[in-house]
């Protein structure tokens, strides 16, 4: 079964690592690859079940399926991310059913590795945070026409981004203003599919980074260290 295990995993980095690619560079992922994948992914998990026979294990990996894709699509028609992530989740629970990383919480493998992906993306509020206190502190006038925004908006765009000099020339990153009314606001539109247009060279923008890195990133951590969050939670309850 290492075999088996090392030919899925093989398969979901190669997938992933495409998916990843494509939506950065090209901002779109083609239903073939999920399609390829998730069929090869089906095969190798049907016969895993059939091998295994009426086991807590099958059971356990029809439960991963099910949930996983219903978690899935359910972020996906509340609109908090694109169709390619809920389609990945869904491949990656059919290739791995189940995986118990480091500390798992339970073996789900496409959750862990929403989870981790999750986790690891909040080092970007944080780091954006402490840039711009840095530039405040020394004396930017990053709100600079932004002035009558409320000190909330402010303190949230700190979290999501930073005022770029040379906005118009940025690649792969996202506008975070517009001018409503005749007055600049933040906008904070910052789960889209599409890449908008910056038509300044002084505007607050985000990394337009695809989520679909980020699970792909949670995915290696969660074969290679861990779940994250069982970790942390062992370490606050002392277990």
């Amino acid at each position: 079964m290492l075999t088996l295990a090392v030919v899925r995993i093989a398969l979901i980095l190669t997938m992933m690592g495409y998916a990843s690619y494509s939506d950065f560079r090209f901002r779109e992922v083609s239903d073939k690859l999920w399609v390829l994948c998730g069929s090869i992914g089906a095969i190798i998990t049907t016969y895993d079940f059939t091998i295994a026979g009426l086991s807590n294990y099958t059971f356990l990996g029809l439960i991963s399926i099910g949930l996983s894709a219903a978690v899935a699509f359910g972020l996906y028609y509340a609109r908090l991310y694109g169709g390619a992530d809920a389609k990945a989740l869904t491949a990656i629970s059919v290739i791995m059913p189940i995986y118990w990383p480091a500390a798992a919480i339970h073996p789900f493998t496409a959750i862990h590795s929403f989870m981790n992906g999750l986790l690891i993306s909040a080092v970007l509020p944080v780091s954006f945070a402490v840039y711009n206190l840095i530039r405040i502190l020394k004396g930017d006038k990053i709100f600079e026409g932004l002035e009558h925004e409320p000190a909330l908006r402010k303190v949230l765009a700190c979290f999501f981004g930073t005022l770029c000099e040379n906005a118009r020339g940025k690649k792969f990153w996202m506008p975070m203003e517009d001018v409503l009314e005749g007055k600049r606001r933040f906008t904070f539109n910052i789960f889209v599919d599409f890449e908008p247009q910056i038509d300044r060279d002084r505007a607050w923008l985000t990394p337009g980074i695809p989520l679909l890195v980020f699970i792909t990133c949670g995915f290696i951590v969660s074969v290679f260290y861990g779940d994250l969050l069982g970790l942390m939670l062992h370490k606050l309850l002392n277990v």
